[in-house]
């Protein structure tokens, strides 16, 4: 096995270091936890801690995960807003007790770890809100604010990317995950990020697989578990990723749009495909031998109809 990481962001921060520490023998999980804060501490990415947008309320409300592939261990948050969350999760892991803590829960255990709550909505997403959000929930009358999530548009351009991090130490396999979620979400909500086996898994074995954009199809799907079984029985990652893109073909009713499926085997072999996306997708690759991470474009392909054949989009 050797050394590699593939991040879901196509941003650079952190990487250079990231590659130096693994080649200098630096824990997998203590690069992955600082590779993935330094996105949640940014203010201009707005899909993931501090610049992340809120819940429709006006409430962060964030996720992460955290994985080891070779004991398989879990620790995963969600609805925390007074910790960035990929501290929390990796920590909730190395207990090896509870797997998934939520909200207020998850708090007092962040506290009990020795962590310092912390700021997490940036003012310019809390002036956002006022000024866009605010006067919906104002006028609603009997409206819920379901209805209200569901009636909202996004633009197209938007970043929508969960930050999401496998690496090996050369040794095993790791997985780290944060985000804040779908934009002005409905209080309580949380994606796949949080859910191992839909989001994210590892398996040291075998390879390791994650999600981004619409996190309620590869919860149905169980989108990241069925990648890493299709590479526990011989199929490539371009094999397994277009195996998961055929089984949601078979979802029928509920929110079918953009879903990215990152795949990398045990020898660092990636492959990442995104479904759906009316834009290009990237994301950063390392490996042992590179002189810095790449950034790669994902394949695109159109979700088939139900066991149709996979095309990809030209």
């Amino acid at each position: 096995m050797r050394k590699f990481f593939l991040r879901v962001s196509d941003k650079e921060q952190g990487l250079e270091k990231a590659a130096r520490d693994l080649c200098n023998g630096r824990s997998r999980d203590d690069v992955l936890e600082e590779a993935v804060r330094i996105l949640e501490q940014d203010a201009a990415d707005d899909s993931v801690g501090f610049g992340g947008f809120p819940n429709l309320l006006g409430v962060m409300e964030l996720d992460g995960a955290f994985m080891d592939g070779d004991s398989r261990n879990v620790g995963a948050i969600a609805g925390v807003t007074n910790f960035l969350p990929v501290r929390v999760a990796r920590r909730l892991m190395e207990q090896g007790l509870h797997t998934f803590l939520l909200g207020a829960g998850a708090e007092i255990f962040a506290r009990e770890s020795g962590l310092e709550s912390e700021p997490t909505l940036s003012e310019a997403q809390r002036q956002k809100w006022e000024r866009d959000v605010k006067p919906l929930l104002d006028k609603r009358g009997h409206k819920s604010l379901m209805d209200i999530v569901r009636q909202m548009a996004f633009p197209e351009e938007r970043n929508l990317d969960t930050t999401i991090m496998i690496a090996s130490d050369g040794k095993g396999l790791s997985a780290a995950a944060s985000t804040s979620g779908w934009p002005y979400k409905h209080p309580g909500r949380a994606g796949d990020t949080p859910v191992v086996g839909a989001g994210l898994y590892v398996d040291s074995r075998y390879g390791g697989s994650c999600c981004t954009h619409t996190g309620e199809m590869s919860t149905r799907a169980g989108t990241a578990r069925f990648v890493v079984a299709q590479m526990e029985i011989g199929e490539s990652p371009r094999e397994a990723v277009h195996a998961a893109i055929k089984d949601l073909s078979h979802l029928s009713g509920g929110l079918l749009q953009a879903l990215v499926i990152h795949a990398i085997d045990r020898d660092g072999k990636p492959h990442v495909a995104a479904v759906n996306a009316k834009r290009p997708i990237f994301y950063q690759y390392w490996e042992e031998g590179l002189p810095k991470s790449e950034r790669r474009e994902a394949e695109r392909i159109s979700l088939p109809s139900e066991g149709g054949q996979i095309r990809p989009v030209l």
